[in-house]
């Protein structure tokens, strides 16, 4: 697969729209950290648009640092971090909810484990045909937790969509392990997966229907299950 400076610009554009088709449906409290999902991929594939400019030689380097910095931050610290805390306000299961929190501690021990590791020495970006390289200077082995933070939470919820939506993430780290090296891994699971967010929109769309068909005079009350 291939795709560069347009391929993430036009990405963070649909992202955008979506976002702001997610904004404009009412919703729980307990559901805005993920309708935040598209708005934060639509950010992050505009960085990395700005990454391949600096790359191409149209933006000076000047830029590079911190697009660079901004763009580690978010794919590498804040995801799993952020996952597990938007499936666990979501959900209602003590049992799920108890996993989910295991796997929010696991989430925020591999963020500080990256964080220190970016901030120990410059992250250090390469091109390898259409893909991108962040030398970040941390263990591989921080990959199984990190899978575990982004992956299982959603897997783990009791409404449907949502399980589709992490089923979603796994498939598309697999796509991305199978089609990049080590290396570019990252950065083409994240193009991946920020598309993948858009589809997020059906689930907010879904669950608006059914709150309400439940609030409508004379209906039983029924579940959210996707």
């Amino acid at each position: 697969m291939c795709y560069s400076a347009q391929a993430s610009f036009a990405a963070s554009g649909a992202l955008a729209v979506g976002s702001v088709a997610i904004s404009r449906l009412p919703k729980a409290k307990a559901g805005v950290p993920l309708s935040l999902f598209p708005a934060i991929f639509a950010a992050h594939q505009f960085i990395e648009g700005l990454i391949w400019l600096n790359h191409n030689g149209v933006l000076p380097d000047a830029y590079r640092p911190a697009a660079v910095y901004a763009y580690v931050l978010i794919a590498y610290v804040l995801w799993p971090v952020f996952v597990p805390f938007s499936a666990y306000l979501l959900e209602t299961d003590r049992r799920r909810r108890t996993i989910i929190l295991f796997c929010q501690v696991v989430g925020l021990g591999v963020g500080v484990s990256l964080l220190l590791a970016a901030l120990r020495q410059p992250v250090a970006v390469s091109a390898d045909c259409c893909s991108l390289s962040y030398g970040v200077n941390a263990p591989y082995l921080l990959v199984v937790p990190y899978l575990v933070a982004v992956s299982i939470p959603f897997l783990l919820s009791s409404q449907k969509s949502l399980v589709l939506f992490g089923v979603g993430i796994v498939v598309s780290c697999a796509a991305a392990a199978i089609a990049a090296s080590a290396a570019e891994f990252p950065s083409l699971w994240c193009f991946l997966a920020a598309l993948l967010s858009a589809g997020l929109y059906l689930h907010f769309r879904a669950t608006t229907r059914v709150t309400a068909h439940s609030s409508a005079p004379g209906a039983t009350a029924q579940p959210v299950t996707g």
